[in-house]
Order: structure tokens, then C-alpha cells, then sequence
């Protein structure tokens, strides 16, 4: 598992590398890329990007519910009484608001953009830059917008005022302040002061903007944005092309938005006065009716004060009921009296006359009290018929009667009192239960008059301070930071642009040469024939810009000469018999550089010190003897044409290579494929065989002619040349087939003229 892991990290890194290398070769393509494209992002930052500031301002949103007094009642909140405290996100739909944004459009006159032209972009001036003010009927209906209207300064006095409407050049003179009226839009322009000092060289113009886009537009660069999470600070941010514009009209914004708060505020302090005024009235008369009722509630129980009354009651009803109670101890003696004189007891004395308040009474009580003693005292003495006792006796009788008629009398009076006594105390027992009813309705009446009462204090108060309000109004929000923009545009990031540059040089290239790849139909790489072909890569020929033989020796080195000595170490490693004597080398048409590889392989065979033999069997159109300088006739048409001519007669010497042999075409008859079936072939390469180490056949491309075949007999090896940017792939089936079938023996392929360069070897001198 570790060996197939390995295995396909080894391929994936030898594929990213091989990729990397198939780019590289193009590095002059990527270095010319990466500075247009460098080169064009300067050129648009410079001269046609529009840069653009970010306007930073903050203010404070002081919340004016953190100053409520202690006794303010919420309820006055929901009445509108008071001035709410101010939510944050409230606050910043208003500033976001789009008709803060059309009042300052509207009063500023942002809806007029002015412009001086410039050779490859138009310049925007604003302020001071601009040499006079417009103002434009809105209600127009002819108003265009958007169009740009050229305006030529002729002197301080007058102005000409030029534009294309309707595919028609309209051109007029006026004069300053003058109302004009045009095709396009009625309009007043007044010169400024500083008119003087504008060149009237530059062109400017202006264009009349919708009021409705600006306002998307401007509300779509403004930003405002809790400035943290605790806090009531607010920050607002205004992206523009112009610095001054941008802060202008971030101040112009911030400055409506405070004029609306206070026109707000003042507006609800008025309303709050005028509803504080008309509820004092209310409640003055409601006041009022409250105290008459009160009045009316003590007339009609006759009372001044409830308590202190109530008091009154309880002593009144005690005291008749304690006379009461002395009456009826007064009705006990009388009663007692009575039902002893009743019972006719004469023995003992009438008591109790000190509880009667009757002195008439009292005095026959004490008259008979006296008898009774006088009696008792000559009864001891003197016996009952003593005319003393008898006239005691007599006085007696008369005094008991008297006494009894009396206390009845008296007693009678006594209980006539006391039940008035008792009616009294209960009259009074009866106001006192009516007390706490009326304690109840009279402190249902106070509470009431006590909160109109309250509620007509608090009211004059509030009165008082929505007055001082409207005479010093204060704006609850604060500036804390002016609108001011940044040193350094935000737009466009430059960094992002050449880094955007750099990429597209980089990314145009790739795609061009992924593309040309993706297209392309030729064998480009040697990654390209071994992911295509299955027979065995011998390597890979680098380009040479000789042509023909390259002759070698110890003194000359190259890459091109270095890869042919590998070729031959390949050749050998790769071989499938014991013998790799006869080697093949073609082609799939021509121009593939078979005859170069033919030539300078033999060459190098020889150097080497093996005696080589390279034969022209492209009998065809022959190119190796040509290359070498040397003869084309005697050769391999005349050996087999010719019956009588001995092998030597057709092998001519190399005049400067000593192992080198070279066998020429001969001369071209008209039937050449009967000549390659010839029995005198196998007597040529059996002779051959047995003189040279190596003989090299360089025969006609087997995608024109069969003539390759019928040499497999005599052969040991072959090398397909396969030449880069010549050779199609749809070819390289051919070569699949004939390693597969067999018709050419140990088919091997080479990559010729590849431009790589073998930095490993390090040639190239």
C-alpha cells in the first residue's frame, strides 16, 4: 500500500512539475503579459478611473428622556405631553430618509453637475471652482436631464451657452442673471464673484440631473452606523468623486436633519402648550366643581369637619346616656320608696332622700322621718292610745300619702326624662354610625380635587418649561466630528487593480496556451507520447539550428550531440534480442527529421569506435547521401538492378570518419516496390552483417509508402521519429498498431526537434 501511495505521489509531483515546465517555456509570453496588463492598469488609474473619497463624520444623539423629573408620570408620554427619548435606529431611517436627501439636493443645487473637459477625461469642479451659479425651473416641462450643455464665458457680462438636443446644434448668447428660456429647460445663470479668476480657456459644461435618481444615488453612498453598542453616537460615512462636494453635502445633511429635530421639537412644544392650555381649563372648571360639591356635601349633613364632628357626637351621646343613668338610678330609690310605703311598713324610715333632687319631697320624707322617730320614742314611754301617738299616727298616714303621691309623681317624671335623655343619645348614636360613610364620600371628594389639583400644578409647570423651550430652542443632537475626507481614495484600490493586472497578464498567456494546447493536433511534448503511445520512448532530440550531420569529436559538445550519445545508451537498454545490430529509422511522413536522426546516430555509433554502415532505403526521395556531401550512385537500386556489382563497389568510405560507411539510393527506377521484395536485399544485409557492428537503414515514411515492411526480416530494432509541432497525433495509432502487431520489430519512439533545453547537462554555449 506504501509502494502505491509513493508510486502516485511520485506521479502527481513529476505531472505538476512536467506542467510547470510546458508554461515556462512560454516565460517571454508571461513577462510581456504581466506588463500590458501592469501597463494597462496605470494607464486607467491615471487617466480614465474616477476616484472616490469616503467622507467620515459623527454626531451625538443625546437621548432628552435621561432628564425626566422625579415625579413625571409616564402617562404624559403616551399623551404626547412630553418629548420622547430618541431611538438610534429611528434616528437613522431619518437621516437615511430620502426626503432629507431631496431638501438638500433641492437647496443646494446638487442636481446641477459641472464639468471641464478635459483630452481624455472630464474633470468635475464644485464650489469655489465653479465660476457661476445656476438655477434651473424644475416645473419645466421641456427640463432634460443629463444633457450636457456647454457653457463659453465671453467676459464678465455675457456667456454662450451651446448643446445638441433633438440631432440639432443649438448655440445662443446671453447675459448674466438674465432669465433664458431654451428648448431644453428654462434656466437663470448669475456670474459669481470670482469669475474673474476662471480661465475661460478651459470648456466647461453642466448637466441637470433627476432629483429622484440623485436621490437614490446619494442615499445609496451614505452609510450611518451606531458608532458602538452602548453608546448614542452616531457615524455617518458619504462616498464622492469630489472632496469638497462630499463634505458639503455630509454637512448639508447632517445640518437639515438638526433643522428638522428642532422644527420638530418646537412644533411639539407648541402643541404640547396649546393641549397643556386647553386641559388647564378643563380642569379649572372640573376643580371647581369639585369644591362646590364638598360645599354642598357639608351643608347637607351639617357638617364642617367629619372627626371633629364625629367627636361631638360621641360626647353628646355620653352624656345623655350618663344622665340617663343617674335618672334611672334616681327611678330605682323612688321605685324602692314606693314599694315600701306600699308594703305599709311603719316601723322603719323612708331612706334614700340623699338621690332625691325633689326638695319638696325630700323635706315630707324628713317630716315623716321625724314622726316616725318621735313615736317610736313615746312608745316606749306611753301606750298607743296617747293622743301624742294617736296624732303621731294621724300625721303619718297623712305624710305616707303625701310621700307616695309624690313619688309617683316624681317617678314619673324621672322615666318622661330619661326616655327623652335616652331618644337623644340615641339620635346622636345614629349621626356617629353615618360618620364613617361620610369619611368615605368626603375622601372620595378630596382625592378627587387632589389629583385634578396635582395634575393642574404639574400641567402649569410643563407649560412653563415648554415655553422656555420654544424661547431657547436646542437641538438634541451634537456634532462631534465635521464632515472631513479621507487623504487617500477608497475607490479604486489600486492595490486590487495592479493585482487584478498582474493576474490577467499571468491569466491571458495560460489561456492562450491552454487553448492552443487544447487545439492543437500535433505531438507537442514527450509527455505527449508516452501518455499516447504504447511502444517503449527512446527519449527526446533537441532542436539544432544546423542541419544535416552534425560531426562529433572530443573537442566539440552540445545538447543536441550529448542526447544522441544517450540515445545510443537507450537504444542498447531498451533493446529485446542479443544482437541490436540492424536498426530502422522512420517516420510517419516527411519532414519528421528521419534522415537527420539516421545520419547523426550513425555518426555517433562511429565515434564511439563501432564500425557503422547507414543505408539510403528511402529509394524514393533520398536525402542522406546529400547531407553527407557524397555521391548517390553506386548504390542500393544499382547492387540489386545489377547482377555483376559486388557490394564494395556500392559502399563509399566517410572521408573524415574512419568507421563510417555509407550505402547511397542509386539511381530511381520506375517500379520500386517489386525492388524491395529482391532476394539481392538479404544477400546486401547478410554481407553487411558480417563487416559492421551497426548498420542504420534510413527508409521512406511508413504513412506514405509500405516500402519499412518489408525490411522487418533483416531488422533488430526500430526508431519512429516523431517530430514536435509536425507530427499529428491521430499518427501515433499507426504506431500503437505496428508495436502491437508486430510488423516492425522492437518499435521504439524518439521526440525530435523538441525545444526544451537540457538544463541538467549544461550546454548551450
Amino acid at each position: 500500500m506504501n509502494e502505491l501511495r509513493n508510486e502516485f505521489l511520485g506521479s502527481e509531483e513529476n505531472n505538476l512539475s512536467d506542467v510547470f515546465r510546458k508554461y515556462l517555456r512560454y516565460w517571454p509570453l508571461f513577462i510581456i503579459g504581466v506588463i500590458i496588463g501592469v501597463a494597462v492598469v496605470f494607464l486607467h488609474l491615471r487617466y480614465w478611473a474616477q476616484p472616490e473619497y469616503q467622507i467620515s463624520s459623527s454626531i451625538l444623539i443625546k437621548n432628552s428622556g435621561g432628564s425626566k423629573a422625579l415625579g413625571e408620570m409616564d402617562v404624559f408620554n403616551d399623551l404626547g405631553l412630553l418629548k420622547k427619548s430618541q431611538s438610534l435606529e429611528d434616528e437613522i431611517g431619518i437621516l437615511t430618509s430620502s426626503g432629507i436627501m431631496e431638501e438638500v439636493i433641492s437647496k443646494n443645487s446638487l442636481n446641477i453637475t459641472y464639468y471641464i473637459k478635459g483630452n481624455i477625461r472630464d474633470v468635475e469642479i464644485y464650489g469655489d471652482e465653479v465660476p457661476v451659479q445656476i438655477r434651473v425651473d424644475e416645473t419645466a416641462q421641456n427640463l432634460a436631464y443629463d444633457l450636457p450643455i456647454n457653457l463659453r464665458l465671453l467676459n464678465g457680462e455675457t456667456y454662450e451657452i451651446s448643446t445638441i438636443y433633438n440631432d440639432e446644434e443649438l448655440v445662443s448668447e446671453h447675459s448674466f442673471g438674465d432669465l433664458v428660456v431654451l428648448p431644453y429647460g428654462t434656466m437663470t445663470i448669475v456670474a459669481k464673484t470670482n469669475i474673474s479668476d476662471f480661465d475661460i480657456s478651459h470648456q466647461m459644461y453642466f448637466m441637470i440631473g433627476n432629483k429622484d435618481e440623485l436621490v437614490n444615488n446619494f442615499l445609496g453612498s451614505l452609510s450611518v452606523l451606531p458608532d458602538n453598542d452602548t453608546g448614542s453616537l452616531l457615524r455617518l460615512s458619504f462616498i464622492s468623486s469630489h472632496k469638497a462636494k462630499g463634505e458639503e453635502l455630509l454637512t448639508k445633511v447632517i445640518e437639515t436633519y438638526i433643522e428638522k429635530t428642532i422644527k420638530y421639537e418646537n412644533e411639539l412644544a407648541e402643541n404640547t402648550i396649546k393641549m397643556i392650555d386647553d386641559r388647564i381649563r378643563l380642569l379649572s372648571g372640573e376643580i371647581e366643581v369639585v369644591e362646590n360639591t364638598v360645599v354642598d356635601f357639608k351643608r347637607e349633613n351639617a357638617v364642617t369637619d367629619v372627626a371633629s364632628n364625629a367627636d361631638s357626637y360621641i360626647q353628646q351621646a355620653n352624656e345623655y346616656k350618663n344622665q340617663a343613668a343617674e335618672y334611672d338610678t334616681r327611678i330605682n330609690v323612688l321605685s324602692s320608696i314606693e314599694q315600701s310605703l306600699m308594703a305599709g311598713d311603719m316601723s322603719s324610715t323612708i331612706g334614700g332622700s340623699y338621690s332625691i333632687n325633689d326638695p319638696a319631697l325630700m323635706n315630707l320624707i324628713d317630716k315623716y322621718n321625724e314622726a316616725l322617730i318621735k313615736k317610736q320614742g313615746l312608745s316606749q314611754s306611753a301606750v298607743t292610745s296617747n293622743p301624742l301617738i294617736v296624732s303621731l299616727d294621724a300625721s303619718l298616714k297623712n305624710l305616707r300619702a303625701s310621700i307616695l303621691q309624690n313619688v309617683k309623681s316624681n317617678k314619673n317624671g324621672l322615666i318622661i326624662a330619661r326616655g327623652n335623655l335616652y331618644s337623644n343619645a340615641s339620635r346622636y348614636d345614629a349621626q356617629i354610625a353615618k360618620v364613617p360613610g361620610m369619611e368615605k364620600e368626603l375622601l372620595e371628594i378630596s382625592r378627587d380635587k387632589s389629583t385634578k389639583e396635582g395634575l393642574y400644578l404639574y400641567l402649569l409647570q410643563k407649560r412653563e418649561e415648554e415655553i422656555l423651550s420654544l424661547a431657547a430652542p436646542v437641538s438634541s443632537t451634537r456634532i462631534v466630528n465635521l464632515p472631513k475626507a479621507g487623504l487617500y481614495p477608497i475607490r479604486p484600490n489600486k492595490r486590487m487593480f495592479y493585482l487584478s493586472g498582474l493576474l490577467l497578464g499571468v491569466l491571458i498567456p495560460f489561456s492562450l496556451i491552454y487553448i492552443k494546447d487544447t487545439l492543437n493536433t500535433k505531438v507537442r511534448s514527450i509527455e505527449d507520447l508516452t501518455r499516447l503511445v504504447t511502444a517503449p520512448v527512446l527519449g527526446k532530440i533537441s532542436r539544432n539550428k544546423e542541419k544535416g550531420v552534425m560531426l562529433t569529436n572530443g573537442d566539440r559538445e552540445s545538447p543536441t550531440i550529448e542526447l544522441f550519445r544517450l540515445l545510443r545508451f537507450n537504444l542498447d537498454y531498451l533493446k529485446q534480442t542479443d544482437n541490436n545490430q540492424t536498426i530502422l529509422v522512420t517516420s510517419s511522413v516527411k519532414g519528421e527529421g528521419k534522415t537527420f536522426i539516421a545520419s547523426n546516430l550513425a555518426v555517433t555509433l562511429a565515434s564511439t569506435g563501432e564500425k557503422v554502415v547507414v543505408l539510403a532505403f528511402d529509394l524514393r526521395e533520398p536525402q542522406l547521401m546529400d547531407d553527407f556531401g557524397l555521391p548517390n550512385s553506386p548504390g542500393i537500386t544499382d547492387f540489386i538492378l545489377k547482377k555483376g556489382l559486388d557490394i564494395n563497389q556500392v559502399i563509399q568510405k566517410h572521408p573524415t570518419l574512419e568507421n563510417l560507411s555509407l550505402i547511397g539510393s542509386g539511381l530511381v527506377p520506375s517500379h520500386l516496390g517489386s525492388l524491395m521484395l529482391s532476394k539481392r536485399i538479404a544477400l546486401l544485409m547478410d554481407t553487411l552483417k558480417k563487416e559492421y557492428d551497426r548498420i542504420i537503414i534510413d527508409t521512406a515514411p511508413i504513412g506514405l509508402v509500405s516500402d519499412a515492411f518489408a525490411l522487418n526480416q533483416y531488422l533488430d530494432s526500430t526508431i519512429y521519429v516523431v517530430r514536435k509541432d509536425v507530427t499529428k497525433k491521430e499518427y501515433l495509432k499507426n504506431i500503437n498498431a505496428i508495436h502491437k502487431n508486430g510488423k516492425l520489430k522492437n518499435c521504439m519512439v524518439l521526440l525530435n526537434d523538441d525545444t526544451e533545453v537540457v538544463a541538467t547537462y549544461g550546454y548551450g554555449k
